[in-house]
């Protein structure tokens, strides 16, 4: 075995480790706010406040269920190594395929979100001022502001694989998505301004969909022009 391949195969093995380790934690957050949200709406119904974010810390605990166990069995020990995909080349075509899915999954996530959103603003805007309602409003946001920060590479993941998945083709990407994102963005106020100026009340329901539009129109333009350049070659 070449050191080149000792490298690989000592990368990929970390990389592996790191991602079992990390399936392990997402599953066990993911139970405790699964047993955590289920059983105090059993035991204590499922009105109020205190039962919505209950049921919202139910609902994200399954979705950590899920994604850690991806994880463990992406990265489950005995799994073979293949050598020839853990050169830079094929890790930088996976790592690239890996941030598409994810720009392309999350505004799928957001609209889930924004149903919830929806009501939550309803409640606030008729008086019911509880944690729950503003728990609903304010996940889809943070969920818009998550879409860019991946397009920028400002994430954990990009920061450390930075040498793989920067080059002047992303550079390129990444301005044309966040120049469509700022003028989604725009967009959005300048209606959102029309409508509070109308009825105040619709002004401020607006402003998180105005959020959620700007920020994954960045990820889905980004993910289309990425494979737009991988049909060219």
């Amino acid at each position: 075995m070449s050191q080149n391949e000792a490298d690989a195969l000592k990368r990929a093995t970390t990389e592996r480790g790191r991602c079992w380790w990390g399936g392990v934690a997402l599953v066990v957050v993911g139970v405790m706010g699964l047993i955590g949200g289920t059983g105090f709406v059993l035991l204590k119904g499922a009105d109020g406040d205190q039962a919505t974010i209950a049921g919202v810390a139910a609902g994200m605990g399954f979705a950590f269920i899920l994604l850690g166990g991806l994880a463990m069995w992406w990265g489950r020990p005995g799994r073979p190594i293949d050598l020839a995909a853990s050169r830079d080349g094929a890790r930088r075509e996976k790592l690239q395929r890996e941030r598409t899915r994810q720009l392309v999954l999350f505004p799928l996530v957001l609209l889930l979100f924004m149903a919830q959103a929806q009501m939550g603003m309803q409640r606030v805007l008729g008086g019911d001022h509880n944690a729950g309602a503003y728990v609903q409003i304010l996940l889809p946001i943070l969920y818009g502001w998550l879409i860019p920060v991946l397009v920028m590479g400002w994430d954990l993941h990009a920061r450390r694989n930075r040498r793989l998945l920067e080059d002047e083709l992303t550079q390129v990407m990444r301005a044309k998505s966040m120049i469509l994102a700022f003028v989604v963005l725009m967009g959005g106020v300048t209606v959102a301004l029309g409508l509070g100026l109308w009825r105040a009340d619709y002004g401020v329901m607006a402003l998180p969909y105005v959020l959620a539009l700007g920020g994954a129109s960045a990820g889905l333009r980004f993910a289309w022009l990425d494979r737009e350049a991988g049909r060219d070659g």
